[in-house]
């Protein structure tokens, strides 16, 4: 039941980054990070307050500055600079600039936690940035221009962001359940996206689509709530390293169900890169 709950996750993860596109193409990255944590900081208030009340006030007297943080880097941070990569980069390779995740982390805990250097996790990185190289170079199948490419460092940040977010949340999870960590740090993330409200935003909201409002409750509560919550709760049931292995549909359900719904080309180019990326991330992984 949890494998198949697991493969539902990256199913649902798989297509945020289609919700993402269809999202921006109303409301400007920033006020997507809104629309998306502030119905996810009420839900994790309903849930958290109701069932550990206690240890939420706690954990907050405690780490306060800390999970502010978090939701600054991990939520906040991440999301505006997916969308904002989003406006230019196709939702399908997005997908796979974000399956980066572990190799940013690697990188990063190699500068600030002293994690030991290996040369088989250092090949594999080189492998995935290869891979990356591959997909942004040939994978859409024309060529490229220098605005193309700044779109595509921007989106970087948000794997950047998530290891800053994973690297710095490494000892509060160390005190504290990791799911009362994340669902505290998202209710500081929808507290902190209040200020991207404007009242010219506030007015055009009743304009927006069915489809738009659908996207952005696809985003909130099954991309975030729920995945969180099977997420952890398998953690507590199966092995890390089988659960962490679901990761990798993410990207291959992104590519087809981009291709599907939006018409973004499969090309040889993008799988190829797409192979070789997620090799070296795997390898970069089994440390």
């Amino acid at each position: 039941m949890w494998s198949a709950l697991l493969i539902l996750v990256t199913l649902i993860w798989g297509n945020s980054f289609i919700a993402i596109k269809h999202i921006i193409e109303y409301v400007s990255p920033l006020e997507l990070v809104t629309l998306r944590f502030v119905p996810v900081g009420l839900t994790f208030i309903l849930i958290l307050l109701a069932t550990r009340r206690e240890k939420v006030w706690q954990m907050i007297r405690e780490e306060n500055w800390r999970l502010v943080f978090l939701g600054l880097t991990g939520a906040v941070l991440y999301n505006v600079f997916l969308a904002w990569g989003q406006t230019r980069v196709p939702a399908g390779t997005a997908s796979l600039i974000i399956a980066l995740n572990p190799a940013f982390i690697y990188i990063l805990s190699l500068v600030l936690l002293d994690e030991t250097f290996h040369w088989r996790r250092a090949i594999g990185l080189g492998i995935a940035f290869g891979g990356l190289f591959i997909i942004i170079r040939w994978g859409s199948g024309k060529l490229l221009s220098v605005s193309d490419v700044r779109y595509v460092f921007i989106t970087m940040l948000a794997p950047t962001t998530w290891a800053i977010y994973t690297v710095s949340g490494k000892s509060v999870i160390t005190r504290h359940r990791p799911l009362l960590v994340t669902g505290v740090s998202m209710i500081f993330a929808g507290l902190v996206s209040l200020v991207f409200v404007r009242r010219s935003f506030l007015i055009k909201l009743p304009t927006f689509p069915l489809s738009f409002w659908g996207a952005v409750l696809f985003l909130a509560w099954p991309c975030t709530v729920f995945a969180f919550l099977v997420w952890f709760n398998a953690l507590k049931r199966m092995d890390a390293t089988r659960v962490a292995g679901f990761i990798y549909l993410v990207p291959m359900f992104s590519v087809s169900f981009s291709h599907w719904l939006l018409g973004e080309p499969i090309t040889l180019a993008l799988l190829l890169g797409a192979v070789v990326l997620i090799v070296g991330v795997s390898m970069v992984n089994r440390g």
